[in-house]
């Protein structure tokens, strides 16, 4: 397992000192996914794949771009975007909270990724060494999500690229169709320029079903779990844990804030909808709040309604302590507690509940 999954020697094709880069993302949540995901698990090698990042709607992306500048990669901005990177993360913080029709010029975004769950797109490259062997520019890819990682996640074209990596663990959410069959199922019907990326990934060998075909009720029922709660930490997950060796865990977010111990990514959830007449379809809610440094997503709206309530209470109090005409936490660290280690406790009584209810119907 340790040679077979070493996650070290596959970044270091992109990166002089990966541990060095694995502290990074521990330290700014961000998780890869994409086809470099998908090639850990599949154990497959693809030379013309770039690296995607996603990461949360948070300032700390320019730390991610500064990271990869460190290690010899440009900023390569489109038409519509600044030209320098400090100068565009300016920009990116200053309509984080806009709806993205009120941005002036998304440009192309709407046709490489979908608007629902992608706020930005950020292109970096790093052309080879004149006396270097390889195979070409490396780039990597910046994807600033609109809620978290796994909305964006949930959002793509089909089930085989649904797999990520963090600093700690890797993920395959549907691995059974994805690594044993070589199957994937069109979500959502797929945006308009999805016909590339399957035409991609069926050439490297996977077959896709239809996201309404009549085939769906008659498969594996461990194949996708139709209907069924999922959690990026559950059972039907493949959790492959990663050495942590040389890699620096996740700080105190503020003096007051205990240092989390997992990536907020394994405590998000959905549910993949689907029933007669319907097409397969991922259902999540949304967890936004200023008492909360990452992003989640909620599997249904009765759990969504667990943590409001907290929330509500909660956020009154970080208020109370910010002075007079504070409203941001990240300008007042040092009187504010966020509560994200709070998240696998709420999760843990809301599946108890879960439980005791079919219990009860039983």
């Amino acid at each position: 397992m340790d040679r077979a999954f070493n996650v070290n020697k596959r970044l270091s094709r992109h990166f002089r000192d990966p541990s060095a880069f694995r502290s990074l993302q521990a330290r700014t949540a961000t998780v890869i996914s994409g086809s470099f995901a998908l090639q850990f698990f599949d154990r497959t090698f693809y030379p013309e794949s770039d690296l995607d990042l996603y990461v949360h709607p948070n300032p700390l992306v320019l730390d991610v771009g500064l990271y990869l500048e460190s290690e010899g990669y440009t900023f390569q901005p489109q038409p519509w975007q600044e030209e320098t990177w400090q100068a565009e993360i300016e920009y990116l913080c200053g309509t984080m909270r806009q709806p993205i029709d009120e941005i002036a010029d998304p440009g192309e975004l709407g046709t490489l990724y979908p608007l629902k769950s992608t706020r930005a797109v950020y292109t970096f490259v790093r052309e080879p060494a004149a006396d270097a062997d390889t195979e070409g520019p490396r780039k990597v890819q910046i994807i600033v999500s609109r809620s978290s990682p796994l909305g964006a996640i949930l959002d793509f074209h089909s089930t085989c690229v649904m797999n990520a990596i963090t600093y700690n663990a890797a993920y395959a959410l549907f691995p059974l169709p994805t690594l044993e069959h070589c199957t994937s199922l069109i979500i959502n019907g797929a945006n308009p320029s999805s016909h590339e990326a399957l035409e991609k990934y069926t050439r490297r060998g996977w077959r896709t079903i239809a996201n309404s075909s009549p085939l769906l009720p008659f498969l594996d029922p461990h194949w996708f779990h139709f209907n069924k709660i999922r959690w990026v930490c559950d059972v039907h997950t493949w959790t492959i844990p990663l050495s942590t060796t040389d890699v620096t865990p996740p700080p105190r977010a503020s003096p007051s804030s205990d240092a989390l111990s997992w990536d907020p990514f394994a405590e998000s959830g959905w549910t993949l909808r689907y029933g007669p007449g319907k097409s397969a379809a991922p259902n999540f809610g949304i967890v936004s709040t200023k008492i909360l440094r990452w992003g989640y997503t909620t599997p249904d709206e009765e759990y969504l309604d667990m943590l409001v309530d907290f929330f509500i209470s909660q956020g009154r109090v970080e208020f109370s302590k910010l002075p007079q005409g504070g409203k941001d936490p990240e300008d007042h660290q040092d009187v504010w507690t966020w509560w994200d280690p709070i998240m696998p406790l709420f999760r843990a009584q809301y599946l108890k509940r879960l439980e005791n209810g079919a219990a009860a119907a039983g």
